[in-house]
């Protein structure tokens, strides 16, 4: 599933406004209500840890907390408390003990004991494991452990725990016990997280939690240690919690095995029937066996179906009283059993690949109950509204709220729901359609839409009316799908009938039925070819009809303010929802003898610390709840040199007209807003104007011979537009400007969004506005390019229009400044093909800047589906490796996925307040274990301030690690590169690089706008070549 449309309307995902836009709203870091249903399916999921981080008197006085601990039971069995506390200090704290191995990441103090700290010890007696995965048979320590003593093995994640007699963290050893058990050691075996499968003792029961962190008593939390043998997890951060929408599926009466059935339905068309059609069978044919049909051409049962061997015909009613005939054919397919099991096991026998097939069979039993009492579009289910509670957005479109569902593998299957909103026309005649939204006036019997046709046809080409006939006609409505308005008004359209050409009014005249407004025009409806015209005043827009199409502006504004709620209010629907359709009462999810949960499951989350800012003069500032005030800063290193500057404004021959003391006072607040950041900007600027769009060619030609550095446009309001000058500017002249909307410089000149605007320049003009201030703790990345990417799609509505690659790369040592480069390419096409030529450019400015070529490629890639990432790996990584080669050298490379279309969401305790207006987690929190794949590198994390409604996490999978960077090292980093984005002064809600590569993308985009015919896409990108030389002057233009 490729990304939607990434710059559509709909999409407040990083509606980072064009630099036209004034008010750089804190880059937009909307929690994007997905006007669009589609979905990011993400491979995640896990056990509701009930255990851990209780408060105990640990011995020696100490309260320890273990860590661990029991799982809480979905089904009533009791959770047993450890037995006995072991004195392991864990993880994250600044050692001051005496003896003994002080834990994780600590600032070593030593006592005699080994040294804590990051370090990879491989040493030979007590083999100290820095990060390595052992499975030995006796005491050998297991895989992750930061350095651990000698005596007996101590088991994996543990951070060193001492004395002998091996307490199990982690490992996973095959002893004759249980499965799931962690470390056990012969004897004294306390497994941390056991699941011991013997008839004596239940089915899991801890023994003992183990991971104890010392420190003040908390509340009780739970932290799950890590299932065994897996990849490691970050520890870095402060411990809590927090509920996430994935339900727990108790599958424990589930059949070990399912069969798949193919199911053939003709005629192909109407889909829409295809359903009723197999009910209707399955009740005949089948004697009423319960089967799960996934309304296309599969179909899954837990006992053999009895198939007849020929098809059956079966008769279907739709809504209108028309009845259509279909025949059905059921038969095996050639692998016919699907192993349920292995939605259990997966995590056991570690198999690498996901149990992909029986995941396909519980998407579609899950969804049974769905189908019948709700209008699907994608993954997600949306209830029809009740009477009186429409939310109108404007243009004949109302929206609705769907149940989102998809099964999701974490430690064990979970049921992930979310809510989706989605617009929906609305079920009306045509006639009040055009009265109330197309033409908004009463229509009598001489209304024509000759004039208005431009605006109603988009809205109704694609769309689906009912016609009824006049009752003259005696026959049924039906429905047909609109092409567009006929050429002419009924009164004078003709058509051919018997050999003699006739007016429609004149036709339906003949059939005893007068048109009521005969100089309105015909819907063109059915198949293109034919040529089909009925009446407007007989057709009505057919209810609940999901479109594919883009949102227009007022639609997404009105859908951000019914969507943007806080975790509260986003739970109470979900609930209501999963409320309506009721899953466990369906009896097909019964028969396959699945249960899911009625609360959201509990995660462990850690928050990372902000970095802190440094400015100017060694001035570093600190981050709070994600943003952070400049006051009295000045930009760390803004370019010396004097620049020469304008103000270029539009004055009309004709029409409203700009003050020009409003572009006095534009020229004063930039000049001493500018003084105090410490952009330098000549005492006065040129004020030029232009007519219309012709002119700006001379204005930017002239401005371009006297070798100025900036121009400031105000954009009017109506006339030349953003993308026209851009297009001007920047691919003929090669003049640096900074777009403002005339409205913005008449209504809202205030400092704050001067200083937003002097964010974009300083780094238009080469500076740097601040760095991370360096944190001895975690030392960051040496020598470094940080590389985005993003492939922005057309909507489906516009698939002749090519897909834009933007691809963003550091050259600075702080990760702040960054070089451009853009390609066309085709439509949809997901991986970028160019890659190898674009690394090569951008290696090259790299080498310029610094002297050198990078060691690591820190790769950043936006907007790719799962399904997707061994493309990148074997088609952009290898272009990435190949352009390393021809320069001869071989960095290391690490390259991670960042997913923003996904349905998993955090829902913290407690009410929104002022300060948290919505309720949400606090920036820089992450969760990695439980909901993520047990067996892939990835991590979820909050890195922003949700400005309206519930913040979205941004998923991080980690498809490439040549250089084997800490999973602790590269959660900070990223979180650290989301405080680099130059536009606001906010951590935005992911890294830096894959921003600054939407915006490139938007960009090239922006380069298109006008033309609508592409067919060489080579010779359409030679055209829109950047001006080489200002690209090497000023490679930051395009923040």
């Amino acid at each position: 599933m490729g990304k939607k449309n990434k710059f559509k309307a709909e999409e407040p995902k990083t509606a980072a406004p064009a630099p036209a836009q004034q008010q750089q709203q804190s880059a937009a870091q909307q929690a994007a209500p997905q006007a669009s249903t589609s979905s990011g399916a993400s491979s995640s999921g896990g056990q509701q840890g009930g255990g851990g981080w209780q408060k105990q008197g640990g011995q020696g006085g100490q309260a320890g907390q273990s860590w661990g601990g029991q799982q809480k039971q979905s089904h009533g069995q009791q959770s047993r408390p450890p037995l006995q506390q072991q004195r392991a200090p864990g993880g994250n704290q600044q050692g001051q003990q005496g003896q003994g191995g002080q834990g994780g990441h600590q600032q070593g103090q030593q006592g005699q004991g080994g040294q804590g700290g990051y370090q990879q010890r491989q040493q030979g007696q007590g083999g100290q494991g820095g990060y390595q995965q052992r499975q030995q048979g006796q005491g050998g320590q297991g895989g992750y452990q930061q350095g651990q003593q000698a005596q007996g093995g101590q088991g994996g994640y543990q951070q060193r725990q001492q004395g002998q007699g091996g307490q199990g963290g982690y490992q996973q050893r095959q002893q004759g016990q249980g499965g799931y058990q962690q470390g056990q050691q012969g004897q004294g075996g306390q497994g941390g997280y056991q699941q011991r499968q013997q008839g004596q003792q239940g089915g899991r029961q801890q023994e003992q939690g183990q991971y104890q962190a010392r420190g003040p008593p908390q509340q009780q939390q739970q932290l799950l240690p890590q299932p065994a043998g897996s990849i490691k997890r970050g520890t870095l951060g402060k411990p809590g919690q927090v509920a996430v929408n994935y339900l727990d599926i108790d599958m424990s009466k589930m059949p070990p095995k399912a069969y798949h059935y193919d199911v053939k339905i003709m005629p192909e068309r109407p889909k829409k029937f295809y359903r009723q059609a197999f009910e209707q069978y399955r009740i005949d044919q089948l004697k009423g066996a319960i089967a799960a049909f996934d309304g296309r051409a599969s179909c899954y049962a837990v006992d053999k179906l009895p198939l007849k061997t020929q098809s059956s015909e079966v008769t279907v009613t739709d809504h209108n009283g028309r009845t259509l005939k279909y025949t059905v054919e059921v038969k095996e397919t050639a692998d016919s059993e699907v192993d349920l099991m292995s939605l259990n096991n997966y995590m056991k026998e570690r198999i690498f690949d996901k149990p992909m097939r029986a995941l396909q069979c519980m998407e579609v039993v899950m969804a049974s109950p769905c189908h019948n009492k709700a209008i699907r579009a994608g993954r997600s289910y949306f209830k029809m509204a009740e009477p009186g509670q429409r939310r109108e957005l404007d243009d004949g479109y109302e929206a609705l709220v769907g149940l989102y569902q998809a099964v999701m593998l974490g430690d064990k299957p979970f049921l992930n729901v979310d809510i989706s909103h989605k617009s929906f026309p609305i079920a009306m005649s045509v006639i009040e359609y055009l009265e109330r939204y197309g033409l908004k006036t009463k229509i009598n019997n001489t209304t024509n839409l000759d004039q208005s046709r431009r605006y109603i046809e988009p809205y109704l080409k694609g769309i689906n009316v009912v016609y009824t006939p006049p009752q003259s006609f005696a026959t049924a409505p039906r429905v047909y799908k609109v092409n567009g308005l006929s050429r002419s008004p009924a009164a004078s359209q003709t058509f051919e009938q018997e050999g003699k050409m006739i007016t429609i009014v004149d036709y339906f005249k003949s059939r005893n039925f007068k048109l009521q407004f005969p100089q309105l025009h015909c819907l063109h409806v059915g198949p293109p070819m034919k040529n089909i015209l009925l009446p407007i005043e007989l057709c009505a827009i057919e209810a609940g009809q999901p479109l594919n199409r883009k949102d227009g502006a007022t639609q997404v504004a009105n859908m951000i303010k019914f969507a943007a709620t806080s975790t509260n209010e986003r739970k109470a629907k979900i609930m209501h929802l999963l409320k309506f359709f009721q899953h466990n009462l369906d009896p097909t999810i019964s028969r396959f003898g699945i249960r899911i949960a009625n609360d959201f499951i509990v995660v462990s989350t850690r928050t990372l610390n902000p970095p802190q800012l440094e400015y100017q003069g060694n001035k570093w500032c600190a981050v709070r709840n994600g943003s952070w005030r400049m006051d009295n800063m000045r930009f760390l290193e803004p370019k010396q040199k004097c620049h020469k500057w304008a103000i270029v404004y539009c004055d009309p021959p004709h029409g409203r007209k700009m003050h020009f003391n409003q572009v006095g006072e534009l020229e004063r607040q930039m000049l001493s807003q500018s003084k105090l950041v410490n952009v330098s900007l000549a005492d006065k600027a040129e004020f030029r104007t232009f007519k219309d769009e012709r002119n700006l060619d001379d204005v930017f030609g002239d401005l371009k011979r006297s070798q100025f550095d900036l121009a400031f446009v105000i954009i009017p309001q109506f006339g030349a537009s953003y993308d026209i000058i851009k297009q001007k500017a920047e691919l003929q002249h090669g003049i640096l400007t900074q777009c403002i909307k005339q409205f913005t410089v008449e209504r809202k000149l205030n400092v704050q969004t001067i200083v937003n605007i002097l964010l974009k320049v300083n780094s238009k003009l080469n500076g740097i506005n601040h760095k991370l201030k360096d944190d001895p703790r975690l030392p960051m990345l040496k020598n470094a390019m940080y590389l985005g990417a993003d492939v922005t799609h057309p909507s489906p509505d516009q698939r002749e229009i090519p897909s834009v690659v933007g691809v963003a790369a550091s050259h600075d040592p702080y990760g702040a400044a960054y070089n451009m480069q853009y390609r066309l390419q085709r439509s949809a096409l997901e991986e970028i093909e160019d890659m190898e030529s674009i690394t090569l450019e951008h290696l090259r400015v790299y080498q310029q800047y610094r002297k050198t070529y990078p060691e690591h490629i820190l790769y950043y890639r936006d907007g790719v589906s799962d399904g997707q990432f061994p493309k990148i790996k074997n088609d952009e990584l290898r272009g990435i490796y190949a352009a390393c080669a021809k320069v001869g050298i071989k960095p290391k490379v690490c390259c991670v996925i960042v997913v923003k279309r996904h349905h998993t969401r955090f829902f913290p305790n407690g009410e929104p307040s002022q300060y948290n207006k919505f309720n949400n987690v606090d920036p820089g929190t992450v969760v990695d274990r439980t909901i993520v794949h047990p067996n892939e590198m990835q991590f979820f994390m909050v890195s922003h301030q949700s400005i309206q409604g519930t913040a979205k996490p941004t998923r991080y999978n980690v498809i490439e690690n040549t250089g084997n960077l800490d999973i602790d090292l590269l959660q900070q980093l990223t979180y650290n590169l989301c405080h680099m984005f130059p536009r606001c002064n906010r951590s935005v809600s992911y890294p830096a690089p894959a921003y600054l590569a939407h915006l490139v993308a938007a960009r090239g985009r922006v380069y298109l706008t006008g033309s609508t015919r592409f067919l060489d896409l080579k010779k359409e990108y030679a055209k829109r070549t950047i001006v080489p030389e200002f690209m090497k002057t000023n490679p930051m233009y395009f923040v």
